[in-house]
Formats: structure tokens, C-alpha cells, sequence
């Protein structure tokens, strides 16, 4: 990996930190309107559940996507996210339920919003592209891990009660690539 490459990457792990740090005392959760347009963070506030479907390290995925976004300051925000594989709970994920087990530990998002009202985000599942619909009431999510063969990361499987995660195995790189809608749920 380039010095270039690993003083991008600091900066961007910088900055998330400094959004999560300055988002502390945002709106709360209860604040989120039911509809309408995505202009602020504090529009996206709440719980949103859908699919995700794609591949990761060459296989096809099926994953349930949870986003529970609890802070919003401004254009920026911190939601958890939780994961789960459609193929061990099928009826849970095509019935669009959110109950049972299966589901990741929470892994934390930063995000912020540009100018267009499209939310960037990062996790450490990966980077995350967000936008919404017109009602405000689905945002269509991009989700990636990426990189180069001279990267030493890779992203794990998706198994029961795991998530995926980019973590340093010593050699090699197996991104994945998701995509999906995610529901505003009634809160």
C-alpha cells in the first residue's frame, strides 16, 4: 500500500472519529419525522430494515440490513447497523420482520451528508453511499469494501451473529459489493 494510500485512509479514520465525537449531543431518536424529504440528518432518524443482495469474495449474498440511526447534528450522524444471512432465516426476511435471532453485534456508522442530500457513510463493515426516495420513507443503500491486491485487508463472511468486517489477515483482498432498500420502520 502507497504512504499516499495509508495518509488517505488516516485522514478518513480521522474525521470519522471527530464526526462521532462531535455528534454527541444530537437530536434524539423520538425527533424523526414519519415522512417527507431527506434534506438533514435528523431526517433519517430511527429504525430502517431491508435487503441487501450482491457478492462477497466471488459468492452471491443475501443479507437482512438493519440501520438504527440514533444521533444527527447538522449534516453528520452515528446509526448502528446489524446484519443477518437471508439463506439461514428465510422466512424472517422475506415476511420483512426484524424479530428472531441470527442478528450481528452493532457495529457504529459515521456519516455525513453532501450538498446533493446523499449520505456518506463509514463502518467497520465498509463505506456505505445512501440516498432516499422522494417520500423519505426508503433509502436505497451501496455498500463496499474495496481495495487493491497490495492491500493486506480482507472482509470476513457474513455468519450467524457476525458481520461483515474488513480486518488485517496478513496477505490478499476479498471485497464485497451490496445493494438494497431499506424501509423506514413505524416507531
Amino acid at each position: 500500500m502507497s504512504r499516499f494510500t495509508s495518509r488517505a485512509l488516516a485522514a478518513v479514520a480521522a474525521g470519522a472519529v471527530a464526526v462521532a465525537v462531535s455528534v454527541g449531543g444530537g437530536v434524539p431518536a423520538g425527533a424523526a419525522p414519519s415522512s417527507g424529504p431527506i434534506t438533514e440528518a435528523r431526517d433519517v432518524l430511527g429504525v430502517w430494515l431491508g435487503e441487501l443482495s450482491g457478492y462477497e469474495e466471488g459468492q452471491e449474498v443475501d443479507w437482512q440490513y438493519r440501520l438504527t440511526v440514533r444521533k444527527a447534528k447538522g449534516q453528520a450522524g452515528v446509526a448502528w447497523e446489524e446484519w443477518r444471512d437471508c439463506g439461514d432465516h428465510a422466512a424472517a426476511c422475506a415476511a420483512g420482520k426484524a424479530t428472531g435471532g441470527g442478528w450481528s453485534q452493532p457495529s457504529r456508522v459515521v456519516f455525513a451528508m453532501d450538498s446533493n442530500h446523499v449520505i456518506h457513510g463509514v463502518s467497520a463493515s465498509g463505506r456505505a453511499r445512501i440516498s432516499a426516495d422522494e417520500t423519505g420513507n426508503t433509502l436505497q443503500v451501496l455498500m463496499a469494501c474495496e481495495g487493491s491486491t497490495d492491500a493486506i485487508w480482507v472482509s470476513t463472511p457474513v455468519t450467524s451473529g457476525s458481520s461483515p468486517k474488513a480486518m488485517d489477515v496478513g496477505s490478499g483482498w476479498h471485497p464485497f459489493v451490496v445493494t438494497g432498500a431499506i424501509a423506514r420502520q413505524p416507531s
